[in-house]
């Protein structure tokens, strides 16, 4: 499971607390749990847990996309740290997000786009370097979002060894489910699982909303990885693993 609301606690709390419901954790690196912080305690009492980890990267102060060349620099150094660190962890994949288009101005979502492949091609090489495997995620239905569609999303991705992280309920908002699983079908690693109505990104409990998760899940037929389940709260989620156990 993952939770962008555990941002908020204590890494060693959360912890406690996951463990007793989920044996995987998809870590969000933001808040007090940035992975850089919580390293030396997560390799200290990793022991404790019968676990298995990945690492979703810092979202709220990094841009793939940016086009200002410094601030698309300083994003690539804060995801190559955070891929060390999940190298050094032995975390299981380390999930990235293509980037937001400039906001300053409007016209300039292909320049975007360019600088984000850019962004892509510089980490496909440090996931080489370092053994980490990146998977990059299709994004919800918003304006400043790049990769919404398959189409812009294997554009970016294009010419790199980089996998995909399919996000379903972001996919349900942009009415891409088929196209991404026909497009990255091959290239899929990571699966983010949640519900909503189509309309916009509501992370709701899995039968909440209108997916048809069983539909999906034939479609994904091939696919041997985890199911992250996205959440608002552990008690979401918790009620979502239930649904999903049944589905599987």
């Amino acid at each position: 499971m993952s939770c962008t609301e555990f941002a908020k606690e204590d890494f060693e709390d959360t912890w406690r607390k996951v463990s007793k419901e989920f044996s995987h954790w998809e870590i969000f690196s933001e808040g007090k749990q940035m992975i850089a912080s919580v390293k030396d305690m997560f390799l200290r009492d990793r022991d404790l847990y019968d676990m298995t980890y990945s690492l979703h990267t810092a979202i709220a102060d990094t841009n793939a996309g940016a086009v200002n060349d410094i601030l698309r620099k300083a994003t690539f150094d804060e995801f190559y740290s955070e891929m060390q660190c999940a190298r050094d962890m032995d975390l299981q994949t380390v999930t990235i997000h293509p980037g937001i288009v400039n906001l300053a101005c409007t016209g300039l979502r292909e320049r975007s786009v360019e600088c984000a492949r850019q962004t892509m091609k510089s980490l496909d090489r440090a996931s080489a370097d370092l053994g980490v495997k990146v998977v990059i995620e299709n994004m919800p239905k918003m304006p400043i979002m790049l990769g919404e569609t398959a189409e812009e999303l294997a554009h970016i991705v294009e010419g790199t060894d980089l996998s995909i992280c399919f996000d379903i309920g972001h996919a349900n908002t942009t009415g891409q489910i088929e196209a991404m699983i026909d497009t990255f079908s091959d290239r899929i690693a990571n699966v983010h699982i949640h519900d909503n109505m189509g309309e916009r990104d509501e992370h709701l409990t899995l039968g909440e909303g209108s997916i048809d998760f069983q539909h999906v899940i034939s479609m994904l037929k091939g696919y041997t990885g985890n199911y992250i389940i996205e959440s608002k709260n552990l008690d979401s989620a918790v009620r979502s693993k239930k649904v999903l156990e049944r589905l599987l």
